[in-house]
């Protein structure tokens, strides 16, 4: 019984430590108009304000959506806030599209 116990200690140890380890996953947010939506890949292209906390100036963005309903209603034209993650300055994936009134 005190070997099962050590054991599921241990084990719950180890859960939490890699828990701990791993690293946080940065949101960001840009605002600007769609371009174009290409839903067979998946895509928004965004000409958006710039993105201060990357260092990213006002640009046109080409993000992928992660999920499928991240382009629902979205049209060319809108004007929309983006909520995305990005592993480097050519690589960005929007979470939440979202329309706004002007």
């Amino acid at each position: 019984m005190k070997n099962t116990f050590v054991r599921f200690a241990a084990v719950a140890a180890l859960s939490l430590a890699a828990l701990s380890s791993q690293a946080a996953v940065d949101t960001y947010k840009a605002h600007g108009s769609v371009l174009a939506v290409n839903a067979a890949d998946q895509t928004v292209t965004v000409k958006q304000d710039a993105v201060t906390e990357l260092g990213w100036p006002a640009r046109t963005v080409t993000y992928n959506a992660d999920g499928s309903n991240v382009l629902k209603g979205v049209t060319v034209g809108q004007t929309v806030d983006v909520q995305f993650t990005s592993s480097n300055a050519f690589n960005a994936d929007a979470h939440f599209v979202t329309p706004v009134s002007q």
